[in-house]
């Protein structure tokens, strides 16, 4: 009987820890499944969160680019980013709360997609508005252009027509008696040279005093200069010229007579001789005389 007894406690035993056992084993396994499943859900949440974060880097881009206001945006995406910082440390009681914020993000990111549209065809219309103002400005600024081009040749044109003209250009030897000979003399005893000249009436001469420059060439091509009697340079058309004198007259528009004298300082050799008379910006006159 005792061994019949101790056989049941053996066998009920047995079955007590089996069922046990299996109760266990079934429960861990019900457990491993309950957070595989949560794992997934998981790990599908936080690549949502991560597509939404990274969307959300391309519209801040966007509308930056667009001249928007981007604070907010850039505000929410650091919230994103302490989300999935966070994210892993979250129960799974949580998952509910997390999908609805996901759900939140990406609705606003659409509100985002109609902002980007709506400064995309705002600054389309900017950018034809500025397209025919360029256009506006370019024809201005070629109308000016065209005036200014007019204005400067008409003002090169009256300059041109305003220049000096002399008319009687004479040369005299002034000799040391007194005496006179025009346009062909002998050196000998000769004092000085008188250039004798009129300036022709001319209404468009502005009313000014200005520089005239006599130059004397010898018939070697040498210009008559001596520094001790006013001979010196002038820059002509870029290049330094030498004078043999210099004088200021004053210009009224009027008919009105000058005349220049140049002292010998220097024997003359025989031979044709050139005078020119110059301003600054161009040649008055030109004459010869001869010395025998």
């Amino acid at each position: 009987m005792k061994d019949r007894k101790l056989i049941y406690i053996l066998t009920f035993s047995i079955i007590f820890f089996l069922g046990v056992s299996i109760y266990f084993i079934y429960n861990n396994y019900k457990n491993e499944e309950i957070r595989i499943k949560q794992q997934y859900e998981l790990d599908e949440l936080y690549l949502d969160l991560d597509s939404v974060s990274n969307v959300l880097n391309d519209k801040i881009l966007t509308i930056s680019q667009l001249g928007g206001d981007i604070d907010s945006l850039l505000i929410l995406k650091e919230n994103i980013e302490l989300e999935k910082r966070e994210f892993r440390s979250r129960a799974y009681a949580q998952i509910n709360r997390l999908q609805g914020k996901v759900e939140g993000y990406r609705e606003l990111l659409i509100a985002q997609d109609e902002e980007i549209e709506k400064l995309k065809k705002l600054n389309e219309q900017l950018y034809e508005e500025n397209k025919e103002q360029k256009v506006e400005i370019n024809n201005l600024n070629s109308t000016i252009s065209n005036i200014n081009r007019s204005n400067q040749k008409l003002e090169e044109q009256i300059e041109e027509a305003g220049r000096l003209e002399l008319k009687d250009i004479q040369v005299k030897g002034i000799y040391r008696n007194g005496s006179e000979k025009l346009n062909s003399f002998k050196e000998r005893s000769l004092s000085k040279i008188n250039i004798e000249f009129k300036v022709l009436e001319n209404s468009l001469s502005k009313i000014q005093v200005i520089g005239i420059y006599l130059i004397i060439m010898n018939p070697s091509g040498q210009v008559l200069y001596d520094i001790s009697r006013g001979s010196g340079s002038f820059t002509f058309e870029k290049r330094e010229m030498f004078y043999s004198i210099k004088d200021e007259i004053l210009i009224d528009r009027s008919e009105m007579k000058y005349d220049l004298e140049y002292f010998k300082s220097e024997d003359l050799e025989k031979g044709t001789y050139e005078v020119i008379i110059y301003t600054n910006n161009y040649e008055i006159g030109r004459s010869e005389f001869i010395i025998k």
